[in-house]
């Protein structure tokens, strides 16, 4: 597989569905199809996300490029570092294939995540968070998953992460609706 290729594919991890639709399109389908292909609509995507529960979809309040500069300034403000930067659109373009802008931000701090990977080492598969911000019907959304979902299963309790996992969430919604 190649590099770009896997990197376009990476960010199934943040909305699994959209990306794995992406990326099953890139794989499968021949450059005259994937031009007809249609990607789900913003409703499709805002209805998917309240039925799965496990990602939470809002639309943004600014254009695409804003988002992610919005996004980055938030996660730089709360001091968190922004571990990557991962652009599928360009990695698509690499690849001699078309997409819709799709951004995944890592991004995290060390000091909240390292006590909970010390509580459940299998944490550490959940860690660093990711959000994604691509378009949808010519209408930027922002994805990430639920925290809620992110502790299900894990050693880890809500309030363990109220003022951290739960409180980026928040940040990430409030900075692209305000």
């Amino acid at each position: 597989m190649k590099k770009g290729l896997l990197l376009f594919c990476s960010g199934a991890l943040v909305s699994s569905t959209m990306l794995l639709a992406a990326c099953q399109s890139t794989a499968l389908s021949s450059k005259s199809a994937q031009s007809t292909a249609t990607q789900p609509s913003e409703s499709q995507l805002l209805q998917q996300d309240s039925e799965m529960k496990k990602v939470t979809t809002v639309s943004s309040h600014y254009d695409f490029e804003k988002t992610v500069e919005r996004l980055k300034q938030a996660i730089d403000s709360k001091g968190m570092t922004l571990f990557a930067e991962i652009d599928h659109k360009k990695a698509a373009k690499e690849a001699g294939l078309d997409m819709q802008p799709a951004t995944v931000l890592i991004f995290g701090n060390p000091k909240a995540g390292t006590p909970l990977m010390k509580k459940d080492p299998l944490f550490a598969l959940q860690l660093p968070l990711k959000v994604l911000v691509t378009e949808v019907d010519n209408q930027v959304v922002v994805s990430l998953s639920d925290t809620r979902e992110l502790i299900r299963g894990s050693a880890i309790e809500y309030t363990d992460v109220e003022n951290t996992l739960a409180g980026a969430e928040k940040l990430i919604s409030n900075t692209v609706t305000k």
